[in-house]
């Protein structure tokens, strides 16, 4: 697959640490690696918290070695990593056993955390753009509502750092080595990500799980995967809902590369768009429908051109949605296939329909959320709105829209300015879209639009670190073309 070349953008090289800084860094982390190991090993390894533990500290050691001494390498190699995290944990259990309290899942947040350190250490930390300055704004709010009594203790607040703080880092991560050429490299392994996730996907939804994810699902009393009886597939993500997400982040980055005159990837978006379909979940179909819509409207040259052309692509999409949906209705199908395919079938065409879907009621949820803001002015903490305050605090739960959320774990002010960083966030995108009219700029774009409302969304690892990696690249290269304009 060809990568078109960019087009009159100023070049940056990628920023790294001074030689001597890096290679200080790696050594001290090398011999804290070595040195935890050999003392923790013997008492870790009877148990499966500690086999877990040391297989997260050696991963946590390469990635941040990786990460230091080649950012190219480093951040597809932590993207993949997030995307495989829950198949890896699942495998792993007929040789450690299992764990709901994983050390893997503390891989990601502790490399971020060290990688920004490093940064800040060395005075590395851009702050200088409009973004950058309410992104640290919102995390000092966030910090500070890590201690707020109403979500139900200290615990919650601190695993609301984890789903919530550690996305946003990634930012930064970004703004200081993200170009161009990253991006187009990151599109590359999302997408090969997305079609591999795909392809195990289907072979769970026709064959079922393997052994190892049988008892998981045993375990872990995932009953969402259930529709009508036949379990959904879940492919090797955390989350059929992650999963979901990312095979439309991949279908949405090919479709970004067929206008930009990629003609060959045609060629995997049936299969990303029959795993979509049997995953079952709705509303995913709506967003990827309309985020294609959207990437489509602004080819126009002029930006009073782009609302006719996407009213124009959104009825096309609705309308090929709604004939497609009959025709598919008509089949005869497998069992397992038939469940997902009417559950699908039947919400997607009845949406305000109770009895078939749940489009209602999500939507009552966000609106409710909002409200709480404004009720609650003060928040009712950083973790409220997830898994660990639903588990542990009666009152809490996700309202499944991060702006929403953001309202409710931040109150009012917290709220407002998270929108604020979302207009300012779409703002930059599009006004860099229109300036450079290159991949990186559209691949951007369409994983905005089509994420809108879950960019911050607890769970969905790989999906949040590649957004605010891509808001972080997209805050340096659009300074970049006013700079070559």
């Amino acid at each position: 697959m060809s990568i078109e070349p960019e087009y009159n953008l100023v070049s940056r090289p990628l920023p790294g640490p001074p030689p001597s800084a890096a290679a200080g860094t790696a050594w001290h982390v090398k011999l804290l690696a070595g040195v935890l190991g050999l003392a923790l090993a013997p008492v870790l390894m009877g148990t499966p918290e500690g086999q877990r533990g040391l297989l997260a500290l050696c991963l946590l050691g390469l990635f941040f070695i990786l990460l230091i001494y080649s950012p190219r390498a480093g951040i597809p190699w932590t993207l993949a990593y997030l995307a495989a995290l829950g198949g890896l944990r699942r495998w792993l259990i007929p040789i450690f056993g299992w764990t709901p309290m994983d050390p893997l899942l503390l891989v990601s947040p502790a490399l971020v955390m060290l990688y920004d350190a490093n940064l800040l250490a060395r005075r590395g930390l851009p702050a200088r753009t409009r973004l950058s300055r309410l992104l640290v704004c919102l995390l000092a709010l966030m910090t500070l509502e890590i201690l707020n009594p109403l979500q139900g203790g200290l615990a919650i607040g601190v695993a609301g750092a984890l789903f919530y703080i550690v996305p946003l880092l990634w930012y930064f991560v970004g703004r200081c080595v993200g170009d161009a050429a990253l991006v187009r490299r990151l599109i590359r392994v999302a997408i090969g990500i997305g079609i591999l996730a795909a392809l195990y996907g289907l072979y769970q939804t026709w064959f079922g799980y393997s052994a190892g994810e049988q008892e998981w699902l045993r375990l872990s009393g995932y009953t969402a995967l259930n529709v009508g009886g036949t379990i959904r597939a879940i492919s090797f993500f955390t989350s059929s809902a992650e999963y979901a997400h990312f095979l439309c982040v991949a279908l949405v980055l090919l479709w970004a590369l067929w206008l930009r005159g990629h003609r060959l990837v045609l060629l995997p978006m049936p299969l990303l768009a029959l795993a979509i379909f049997l995953e079952s979940s709705r509303g995913v179909v709506f967003s990827v429908l309309a985020a294609c819509a959207a990437l489509w409207a602004v080819q126009g040259r002029r930006t009073v051109a782009w609302l006719p052309r996407g009213l124009l692509a959104a009825g096309l999409a609705v309308t090929g949605l709604v004939w497609s949906l009959g025709r598919v209705q008509q089949g005869e199908y497998g069992v397992q296939t038939q469940a997902l395919i009417e559950h699908q079938a039947s919400g997607l065409l009845n949406p305000l329909d109770e009895r078939h879907s749940t489009a209602t009621q999500h939507s009552t949820m966000a609106l409710d959320g909002v409200k709480a803001g404004f009720t609650d002015p003060l928040g009712q903490g950083l973790g409220a709105t997830t898994l660990a305050a639903a588990k542990f605090n009666s009152a809490g739960g996700s309202t499944e829209v991060d702006v929403s959320n953001m309202f409710v774990s931040l109150g009012f002010a917290g709220g407002l300015l998270y929108v604020a960083i979302i207009g300012v966030v779409l703002m930059t995108a599009f006004r860099y879209w229109h300036r450079a009219r290159n991949l990186a700029a559209l691949a951007i774009l369409g994983l905005l639009l089509l994420e809108l409302g879950q960019w911050l969304t607890g769970g969905h690892y790989a999906a949040s670190m590649l957004i605010w990696f891509c808001i972080g690249a997209l805050d340096r290269l659009q300074p970049e073309r006013e700079t070559a304009s």
